[in-house]
């Protein structure tokens, strides 16, 4: 199965900073691909990092590409792209047409526990 995952570096799971929720998707994302054996798919040869963390930037290069779909978009959960979601649903439409299906691999948030000082 090919694959290509986008994380959100903006995003804040719970009352987490958002680093610390960037490396929980990335790390739960990767712990996914690597149970799955889902290959990651590179679009752009100039591309730093396995995974994208603009949607309209692989919506450029999946547009690029012509005719091509992809087995799945992988995402942490789709609350982390719920802004662009909602913002912009119809280009939200056109980036899902390119996948047989889109995975979201959280089930729980997890949330950071603080002890009373």
């Amino acid at each position: 199965m090919r694959g290509i995952v986008l994380l959100n570096p903006n995003y804040n799971i719970g009352d987490l900073h958002t680093n610390e929720s960037f490396a929980i998707q990335k790390i739960m994302t990767d712990k996914y691909i690597d149970e799955k054996n889902i290959s990651p798919v590179i679009l752009n040869p100039y591309q730093i990092h396995p995974y994208y963390t603009i949607p309209h930037e692989l919506l450029f290069n999946l547009q690029n590409l012509k005719k091509c779909q992809i087995d799945c978009l992988v995402l942490h959960s789709l609350a982390t792209m719920e802004r662009f979601i909602y913002i912009y649903p119809e280009k939200w439409l056109e980036l899902c047409g390119y996948f047989k299906e889109i995975i979201s691999v959280a089930t729980q948030t997890p949330v950071r526990n603080y002890e009373a000082n």
